[in-house]
């Protein structure tokens, strides 16, 4: 009798000790509102807000201690309209993050989709952290995305992040997994920046191959974020070379400079506002397509608690030259070829879980 009871007592404890070992933890983001844009094919509009700061989401994250310092870890992490349910992505239900791995005194090592190591690098530098939903605030978005696809994930990517004191750096790589072509579809990335108390500066790189290895995409980009008092300031350069389809066709260059800040006035208001410049050349790989573009945008956000908030936000972007009528940018922006310009205001509820 008193070892049946031993035993019971021992189910009832080891499960609860494993459970102590590992966890599971549940977020995501969600919010809505109204905004209004003009330059748009057909003028201006009035739309529903898909929560442009921020997106809608939903994830899963977990970790579990094998010991040793190590713990496996996962994480899923999901993307749609706020306004109609449906999928960021068509066809892609963990749109954001869909990796498994390993974390421990020697670096984090994952497996899946995820970010490439320079797009990592880019929202630490980034004033929006990585969020924004559209070029019309993220702009810098053309500079670690997919350039192939228009993916903001890499599919099929193997990443390593590892830290020594304040220095951190990664790698990663996105087997394209085409016989033999080594090089179709692929992506290959690193990054290492240096963080200390209050500041940290750095640099990432990125090639990319499109799906028949015809074309790249290559990019450089540095910067970092200094803290004065209840701001944060942040200043970054990047820079960008598309090769052509075509013999004889010119490379695509940009180069683009930015400038951000997010300022805390009281523990409930937060003020961001950011600026970039993109000076392009041969646009679409035209030998005539050269273009600039200035975006600039201003968020204000009241803090009703630590988790639920309402925020407006006002962006402007102006185009010369080719970028006026880039195929790729005027898809992006939703904007009517040959405008000079294009404003949006929005207004919006968040609230976190």
């Amino acid at each position: 009798m008193k070892k049946l009871l031993l035993v019971a007592v021992a189910g009832a404890i080891l499960p609860g000790m494993a459970c102590a070992q590992s966890s599971v933890t549940l977020y995501g983001y969600l919010g809505g509102g109204v905004r209004w844009t003009n330059g748009l094919k057909g003028g201006s509009s009035v739309a529903f807000n898909n929560n442009i700061l921020a997106g809608n989401r939903f994830g899963i994250s977990g970790e579990e201690d094998l010991g040793g310092g190590i713990k496996a870890i996962f994480k899923l992490e999901n993307a749609f309209n706020s306004g109609t349910g449906a999928l960021k992505n068509t066809g892609v239900l963990f749109s954001q993050a869909a990796y498994v791995g390993f974390n421990g005194e020697y670096g984090r090592l994952t497996f899946g989709r995820q970010v490439s190591s320079n797009e990592y690098f880019s929202i630490l530098i980034d004033p929006l952290n990585g969020q924004g939903q559209t070029l019309a605030v993220a702009p810098n978005a053309l500079y670690y995305f997919n350039y192939f696809t228009y993916d903001t994930r890499f599919n099929n990517t193997i990443s390593y992040l590892g830290r020594v004191g304040g220095l951190r750096y990664g790698a990663s790589y996105s087997p394209g997994g085409v016989a033999g072509n080594t090089r179709a579809g692929t992506n290959v990335s690193f990054m290492t920046l240096y963080q200390w108390s209050g500041g940290l500066a750095g640099f990432g790189y990125q090639k990319q191959w499109n799906a028949a290895a015809t074309q790249w995409a290559e990019t450089f980009q540095g910067g970092g974020s200094l803290v004065f008092g209840s701001a944060r300031v942040f200043l970054s350069y990047a820079d960008l070379n598309v090769s052509a389809s075509t013999a004889g066709a010119p490379n695509r260059h940009d180069q683009m400079p930015g400038v951000g800040i997010v300022y805390l006035p009281t523990p409930a208001i937060q003020l961001t506002a950011a600026l970039y410049y993109d000076r392009a050349t041969h646009l679409a790989n035209a030998k005539q397509g050269d273009g600039h573009k200035l975006t600039t945008y201003a968020v204000a956000e009241y803090y009703l608690s630590k988790r639920t908030e309402i925020y407006a936000e006002a962006d402007f972007n102006g185009l010369s030259g080719a970028y006026r009528s880039d195929a790729l940018n005027i898809a992006a922006l939703g904007i009517r070829s040959g405008t000079y310009s294009t404003t949006g205001f929005s207004i919006g509820f968040m609230s976190r879980f």
